[in-house]
C-alpha cells in the first residue's frame, strides 16, 4: 500500500523563502540555472522522510540571512510540507480510528519542523464529494444481506419482493458513475424516508433494517458533509507514519571511486562530523558494502595473511626470558586460507549479482562488473561486450559513474519498500551523451510506474515536452530568493535563462520527429496540450486514427510565441505545422495575421476552437465535458458568497472559461498564473472514469478534429 505526492511546499529552507504548493506527477522536473536553488528544493523534501537517516542540519539548513532569529524559534518553523493521497485500506485505519468516512481521510499534509518534529493535517475536514459507487455499493449491501436476513421468512412473499425490488431499483438509479454531492445522497435518503412511510410505516423489523443498512449510515455521510475541525489523534499519526513513504535522494557527490581503501572507510563511518559531500560519498560506501552483505571490518578480517609473530616469554617478575619470531602454523595458513577462499565467493556471488541487476536497468551496455578485495584496498572492475579487458569503474564515463552509484543507492536503500519510495535525483546524467540523457528520460518514466521521481536538470535532453504539465521553472528573484514557477512562457527577463531548456527541448523534440516523420501541432499552452494528448489517445484507441504519422502537440507559451516555433520547426521542403488557437480575441487576430500571411496558401492549416463547436469565444477547454470541468474546478475553488457551488449554476451554453473567472471574482478568488494547467491535470488524472460517461457528441468533435489533423 503506498501513498501517492500529490504536491509540496519548502519554506524558509537554505535559499528557498516560499516555494509555494509544487504539484507532481509520476515524473516531475525542475528546471533552472546554476544556483536557482533547485537542489535545495529536493534536499527539503528528502529531509521529510529520509530513507537513510539524514540529519536536519539547522546551521547548514536554516536560512543564512536569518539565522540569527533562529534560537528564538527553537526550531519549531515548518520547513518542508507534502500532501500525500494515501490508499483506502489506510483511511478505512484512520476511519476505525476517528469515525468519520475514510473518503474525508485520504488526503494528508504531512509537514516537518527544523526541531525534527512531525504535524499532520487532514486537507479536508468535510466531505465535498463521494464517487456514486460509495451509495451504489451501500444499497447493493443492503440488498445481499436482506436476501439472508430473517424479513425473507418473516414476511410475506410479496412484501419481500417490493422491499427487494424497491432496492434493486434505487441501486440502478444511483449507478450514474458521477460524482455526488451532498443533495444526492439527502435526495436519496429522502426517497427511502418517503417508501417507508407510504407502505411500512409500522413494520418495526422493516424499518430496523433500513435504519440500520441504510439511512444510519446515509446519515452519517450526510454530517460528513457537514463536518469541522476533525483532530489527529496520535494512533492517527502512529498508522500514517508506518505507511508514509520515504525519500532517496541522490547527487554525483556520492559517485563511487574504483579503488577505496578499507581503513579510511572504517574510520569515516564511525565519524559524525563529515561535510556534506563527504556523508555523501560515505553514504555511498555503506550501500556499496551492505550489497555485498560484509562490512569493511569483516572483508578486512576475511584478508588477513598468517604472518609470522613475535612471541615473547616472560618469568613471574616480568622479566623477558625469550624473544622469538615464530612462523604460522599449518592450522594458521588453512584458516587464512578459507577465510580468504569464503571472502572471493562472497565477492563472486554478489559481482553475478549485481551485473544481472544492473542489466534489468541500464541499456546503454552490457556491462560485467567485479568486486575484488586486496589487503587494505577494495576495488571495482568493469568490461563489457566491446571492451572485454577490465578498467576501474573510475576509468570508465562518468555517466556510468553516476548511474552505477545511483543504482546501488536506490537497491540499498529502498529494500523492500521499493513500492513506498520517491526518487529525488539532483542534475542526474548531466555528463551522458545527449543520447544516452534520452534513454534516461525513458528510463524514468518504467522507474515512474512503481516509484513517483523528481528530478532537477538544466539539460533541454532530460526535459520531456509531453511532461510540460510537471515542469516547473525556477530562478533567481530580484532580491535574491529562489522563484518556483510553473509558468514556462518566456516573458520574464529574470527567468528568461531557466526556461531556455524547455524551449530548446521543445526545438530538439520537434527536429526529431521530422526526422523520423512525425507531425508537429502548435497549441497555445501546456494545458492544451494536455487535453489534445487525451483526444488523440482516445480517438487512437477507437481505431478512428486514420494516419500513419504520429501527432506531436507542442506548447508556445501564448499567441504571441506561435511565429518564432513556427520558423523554427518549418521542414526543409517549406512544411507548414498546423496550428491550433483558442477562438477567444487574441486567438482570432492571431488566426487573421497568420492566413494573409504566412499560411495565405495554406489556410486550411490554421484551426480555432469555434470550427468545431459553433461561433463563440470558446477555449481548448469547451472541446472536453463541461459538467466534469465544473466538477474539478469546483472542488478547488468552494463558494463564499454566491448562491451555489459552480458546478450547480454554470451554462453549459457558453464558453466554461469565462465563466469560471468570472466566479472566482466573485467569490474572491485571485485565479494564479497556471491555474488552467492545473485543471487540466485534474482533468488527466480522472480522464479514464470521466470517459466512459462523456456524451457521444463531444466524442465525435474529438474524431472531426483529429481528421482534420490527419488528413494531408
Amino acid at each position: 500500500m503506498k501513498a501517492k505526492l500529490i504536491r509540496y511546499r519548502v519554506q524558509n529552507f537554505r535559499s528557498i523563502t516560499d516555494s509555494n504548493w509544487i504539484y507532481t506527477n509520476d515524473v516531475g522536473c525542475l528546471v533552472g540555472t546554476n544556483e536557482s536553488g533547485k537542489t535545495n528544493i529536493l534536499l527539503a523534501l528528502w529531509k521529510l522522510n529520509p530513507a537513510n537517516e539524514e540529519p536536519i542540519e539547522p546551521l547548514i539548513d536554516y536560512p543564512r540571512k536569518k539565522y540569527h532569529n533562529y534560537n528564538k524559534t527553537n526550531g519549531n518553523e515548518i520547513f518542508i510540507s507534502a500532501e500525500f493521497e494515501f490508499p483506502d485500506d489506510v483511511a478505512k485505519e484512520l476511519e476505525t480510528e476517528i469515525g468519520w468516512h475514510y473518503f474525508i481521510l485520504k488526503n494528508i499534509i504531512v509537514s516537518r519542523k527544523f526541531n525534527g518534529d512531525y504535524k499532520f493535517e487532514f486537507v479536508n475536514d468535510s466531505l465535498k464529494y463521494l464517487p456514486s459507487n460509495e451509495l451504489v455499493s451501500l444499497i447493493n449491501n443492503a440488498v445481499n444481506y436482506l436476501e439472508n436476513s430473517e424479513l425473507k421468512t418473516k414476511e410475506s412473499p410479496e412484501v419481500f419482493t417490493s422491499l427487494n425490488s424497491f432496492l434493486i431499483k434505487l441501486a440502478e438509479k444511483y449507478n450514474q458513475d458521477k460524482d455526488f454531492t451532498q443533495k444526492d445522497f439527502i435526495e436519496c435518503k429522502n426517497e427511502i424516508d418517503s417508501f417507508l412511510e407510504k407502505d411500512y410505516k409500522r413494520k418495526v423489523n422493516i424499518n430496523n433494517f433500513f435504519q440500520t443498512k441504510l439511512l444510519k449510515p446515509l446519515s452519517e455521510i450526510i454530517e460528513g458533509f457537514n463536518a469541522g475541525g476533525i483532530q489527529f489523534t496520535t494512533k492517527c499519526q502512529d498508522i500514517l507514519e508506518s505507511y508514509l513513504p520515504t525519500f532517496v535522494y541522490y547527487s554525483d557527490y556520492g559517485n563511487l571511486d574504483s579503488e577505496i581503501y578499507l581503513p579510511h572507510v572504517i574510520d569515516n563511518f564511525k565519524r559524525d562530523d563529515l561535510g556534506e559531500k563527504e556523508r555523501a560519498k560515505v553514504r555511498s560506501l555503506k550501500v556499496l558494502f551492505e550489497f555485498v552483505n560484509l562490512s569493511p571490518d569483516q572483508i578486512l578480517e576475511l584478508g588477513k595473511e598468517a604472518y609470522p609473530r613475535r612471541v615473547i616469554t616472560k618469568d613471574v617478575h616480568g622479566r623477558v626470558q625469550s624473544d622469538n619470531i615464530e612462523d604460522p602454523t599449518d592450522q594458521n595458513i588453512e584458516e587464512e586460507s578459507e577465510k580468504k577462499k569464503e571472502r572471493e565467493i562472497l565477492l563472486q556471488s554478489a559481482s553475478t549479482s549485481l551485473t544481472a541487476d544492473f542489466r534489468q536497468w541500464w541499456k546503454q551496455g552490457n556491462y560485467k562488473f567485479r568486486l575484488q578485495a586486496d589487503g587494505n584496498h577494495f576495488r571495482i572492475w568493469v568490461s563489457d561486450e566491446k571492451r572485454s579487458e577490465e578498467i576501474e569503474l573510475e576509468g570508465r564515463s562518468r555517466g556510468l559513474q553516476w548511474f552505477f552509484s545511483f543504482f546501488l543507492v536506490f537497491l540499498v536503500e529502498s529494500k523492500d519498500a521499493h513500492s513506498n519510495c520517491i526518487l529525488l535525483l539532483d542534475e542526474p546524467g548531466l555528463s551522458l551523451h545527449p543520447m544516452a540523457q534520452f534513454d534516461l528520460s525513458a528510463f524514468f518514466s518504467s522507474l515512474s510506474k512503481e516509484n513517483q521521481l523528481i528530478y532537477t536538470t538544466h539539460s533541454p535532453f532530460l526535459v520531456n515536452p509531453n511532461r510540460l504539465g510537471s515542469v516547473y521553472a525556477m530562478y533567481i528573484g530580484e532580491n535574491g530568493d529562489s522563484i518556483v514557477s510553473p509558468d514556462l512562457r518566456a516573458n520574464k527577463k529574470v527567468a528568461e535563462k531557466s526556461i531556455y531548456p524547455i524551449h530548446a527541448a521543445i526545438g530538439i523534440t520537434v527536429a526529431d520527429t521530422l526526422l523520423i516523420g512525425c507531425q508537429p501541432i502548435l497549441v497555445e499552452g501546456v494545458s492544451d496540450q494536455i487535453y489534445l494528448q487525451l483526444v488523440k489517445t482516445y480517438v487512437l484507441s477507437q481505431g478512428k486514427y486514420i494516419n500513419s504519422k504520429e501527432l506531436v502537440f507542442i506548447p508556445t507559451g501564448g499567441v504571441k510565441g506561435m511565429s518564432p516555433v513556427i520558423k523554427i520547426i518549418t521542414g526543409h521542403e517549406n512544411d507548414l505545422p498546423y496550428v491550433i488557437l483558442d477562438a477567444d480575441a487574441p486567438g482570432q487576430q492571431k488566426k487573421e495575421l497568420l492566413i494573409k500571411n504566412l499560411y495565405k496558401n495554406e489556410v486550411n492549416k490554421v484551426l480555432t476552437i469555434d470550427d468545431f463547436i459553433g461561433k463563440g469565444d470558446y477555449e481548448i477547454e469547451d472541446l472536453m465535458p463541461k459538467d466534469d470541468l465544473a466538477r474539478i474546478f469546483a472542488k478547488q475553488y468552494r463558494r463564499t458568497t454566491s448562491d451555489d457551488e459552480f458546478d450547480y449554476i454554470y451554462d453549459s451554453s457558453k464558453p466554461i472559461i469565462n465563466q469560471m473567472e468570472e466566479y472566482a471574482k466573485l467569490n474572491g478568488y485571485t485565479l494564479e498564473d497556471g491555474w488552467k494547467v492545473e485543471l487540466a491535470k485534474d482533468f488527466q488524472k480522472s480522464f479514464e472514469r470521466i470517459i466512459s460517461r462523456t456524451g457521444d457528441d463531444i466524442k465525435e468533435n474529438w474524431i472531426k478534429l483529429i481528421n482534420k489533423l490527419t488528413n494531408i
